[in-house]
């Protein structure tokens, strides 16, 4: 497996912005999960560093890239 940073997935999510806890947002990974989106503020997520204490997540999936400003304001 390649080396996985847990800052560069997107199922990571960091406080105070992207979520109330840092951690593993993976379905998988979460200890508490909720079906509704208006309880999301319920859900626990995993501990990213034991999930990823070897550096080898099987789940690690990087962050989409973002296309060019200029793609971006052509294509409108």
């Amino acid at each position: 497996m390649t080396q996985a940073d847990c800052k560069a997935c997107c199922h990571f999510k960091s406080a105070p912005y992207q979520a109330r806890i840092d951690g593993c947002y993976h379905p998988d990974h979460m200890k508490v999960s909720q079906k509704d989106a208006y309880l999301s503020e319920q859900e626990t997520p995993g501990d990213h560093r034991v999930i990823n204490r070897r550096s080898s997540c099987g789940d690690f999936e990087p962050h989409p890239k973002k296309r060019s400003l200029l793609s971006r304001i052509l294509s409108d």
